[in-house]
């Protein structure tokens, strides 16, 4: 069902376009903005009186970003660089832009609901409340599944207590002999003690990231080295420039020194074990956590979906098939051909503001997409109830300094949340990721 939307809505999704491609003619311009708002009943003709309108004579909206917000908009400074050599997705192209960074658009028309691709883990990442049963053979190795006395097909390793839930992920396992094996073994246990201790699931999931692509190096140093190329390519942030937009940092001037205290005790820990490998800078480290906290989706590091940018209104849901099955992604409606592929990373449910206030604090910036000037100015609003979201997960610190900015009250909230969501059914073929990103663990949940 096609909808007419106002002057202002077209004006401001014509601002949208020509900031992103301030070359293109009128008629490409109506074209992209077609493409962007498949529902509108939109004319060229109307395009072109409109961009010849006056434009102050506009209402100001918040595409003028508030003042109090442009200091936490660190997506500004968030880097990242193409992947050489990467084999696309059939009908998937990645494009780079001055406004929206790197990103994938469609390459020929897509029906509604076709798999446009699937993917496993780049690197697939057990969770850290399951870390400390694998040395003991309590779950599996690889995929960490929780195994039992009467657990079914189960393979040994004959050097360690390490165990797998099948030869499948005994043979996926390419990390055991160096992690669990040799002299530096007790190392890494000592990483996993120290995340599961302090519940800083992203210092346990860069130490996994960076041991993926130092031993692959090792293991072969003349191969083509897809999971440090991969990881290489993918956004990054210093976790200290990202930690800034934590309303909680704000609200007590000593959130900083705690922050502070907390990485340099994972750093010690994480230079440990790879002094005797490639030893990362504190600055990496920062780098590293921050890029755990804005790639991950359930724990893990999926490399063609870390390029979807955000949308409130995304074109695709990306569906958790399974740990060790990954992901699908699947198109929400008709695409058009150069179309960008979008995902959501928060709740589509929530309204306006507190969507830009999770955007803010998890990445970085203001979103300005359709559905979010449409709400700003009262245009018609369109909401699906699935929801797909990269997960924040190194605020786990603020567990460690919340009496020191958390009230009680949140903390009682946030549990409440996390018992609900834990009650899902295991057994469901696939799901959705349906939950915010805060700055808070308690709201992290990892399904096996």
């Amino acid at each position: 069902m096609e909808i007419l939307p106002s002057d202002e809505a077209v004006f401001k999704a014509l601002i949208r376009v020509r900031a992103d491609e301030p070359n293109l003619g009128i008629a490409k311009v109506h074209a992209k903005i077609k493409s962007l708002e498949p529902t509108w009943s939109l004319s060229l003709n109307r395009l072109r009186s409109i961009a010849r309108s006056n434009a102050s004579s506009l209402p100001e909206t918040s595409l003028v970003i508030p003042e109090n917000v442009k200091p936490k908009l660190y997506v500004q400074y968030t880097v990242s660089s193409p992947v050489p050599n990467l084999a696309m997705p059939p009908a998937v192209a990645v494009f780079n832009s001055s406004t929206r960074g790197k990103g994938l658009e469609i390459t020929q028309a897509i029906p509604e609901a076709t798999v446009i691709w699937t993917e496993p883990a780049l690197v697939l990442i057990p969770p850290v409340s399951l870390a400390q049963l694998i040395p003991t053979g309590k779950a599996c190795s690889f995929c960490a599944k929780p195994l039992g006395a009467t657990s079914a097909i189960i393979v040994s390793c004959t050097t360690c207590s390490g165990r797998w839930c099948s030869s499948r992920c005994r043979k996926a396992d390419k990390l055991h002999k160096a992690l669990r094996h040799g002299q530096y073994a007790a190392e890494w246990v000592a990483i996993e003690q120290f995340a599961s201790e302090n519940q800083w699931s992203a210092v346990y999931i860069y130490a996994y990231v960076l041991a993926a692509s130092v031993f692959e190096v090792i293991d072969d140093p003349n191969g083509r080295h897809p999971i440090k190329a991969g990881i290489d390519g993918l956004a990054k942030i210093g976790q200290d420039i990202r930690q800034k937009a934590d309303p909680q940092y704000e609200q007590n001037i000593f959130m900083g020194e705690q922050f502070e205290i907390m990485w340099r005790e994972g750093y010690s820990v994480i230079c440990k074990f790879f002094a005797h490998f490639l030893k990362p800078s504190y600055e990496d480290f920062l780098y590293g956590i921050g890029m755990v906290n804005i790639n991950n989706l359930d724990g893990s590091i999926y490399l063609f979906q870390s390029h979807l940018n955000h949308s409130c209104e995304p074109s695709v849901d990306v569906k958790i098939v399974g740990r060790t099955a990954g992901i699908k992604v699947i198109a929400r409606r008709a695409l058009a051909v150069a179309e960008e592929l979008t995902t959501t990373y928060v709740d589509l449910k929530q309204d306006l503001d507190t969507r830009r206030k999770l955007l803010l604090e998890g990445w970085g910036f203001w979103c300005t997409c359709s559905r979010c000037i449409r709400e700003e100015t009262g245009g018609e609003v369109s909401i699906q109830a699935d929801a797909n979201e990269k997960d924040s997960v190194d605020t786990e610190i603020t567990d460690v300094v919340a009496d020191l900015a958390v009230s009680k009250k949140k903390k009682k909230e946030s549990k409440s949340k996390s018992k609900s969501k834990s009650k899902k059914k295991v057994a469901e073929p696939e799901r959705t990721r349906k939950k915010s990103v805060t700055f808070d663990e308690t709201v992290v949940q990892i399904e096996i």
